[in-house]
């Protein structure tokens, strides 16, 4: 498995993968996201030197994507996830997470949706331990 960033072009496998019912059910937000507002978040997310987006591929074949938003002044990563659908529960999305904690230098959090199981299977996976609850959001954290 490699993790490339994401192009521009990535925009309509990104925004399928975004929208799809499981991954908005999972998401802080549920709304469908228009094909316009897609691509400029798409567009100031590769721009952004605090963002890393990256598309996981196993072998050729896309199967998700990983990002990390870095806080300024709070020195930690926010990570974020989707897995493709059709990948899902093949362990595909621990290892692709797992990878880029790998090559992050500092600590990094997850906030996961409560009973969101994938997700938290992911996090420990990767090495992130749970710290706390507040509302329905699950904080997981790594520090290095």
């Amino acid at each position: 498995m490699i993790l490339k960033e994401a192009k521009i072009t990535d925009w309509k496998l990104l925004l399928d993968w975004r929208n799809e019912a499981e991954a908005r059910k999972n998401s802080h937000t549920n709304a469908i996201v228009s094909q316009q507002a897609h691509k400029k978040w798409l567009h100031n997310s590769i721009v952004n030197s605090n963002r890393r987006l990256y598309i996981a591929f196993d072998n050729e074949t896309p199967i998700g994507t990983v990002r990390a938003d870095f806080e300024d002044g709070k020195d930690v990563y926010l990570l974020s996830w989707t897995v493709a659908p059709q990948f899902r529960g093949k362990g595909f999305g621990k290892r692709m997470v797992k990878l880029l904690v790998s090559a992050l230098k500092g600590q990094a959090k997850a906030e996961i949706i409560e009973g969101n199981k994938a997700s938290i299977k992911i996090a420990e996976y990767a090495g992130l331990i749970f710290k706390e609850k507040r509302e329905d959001i699950l904080y997981y954290w790594i520090k290095k």
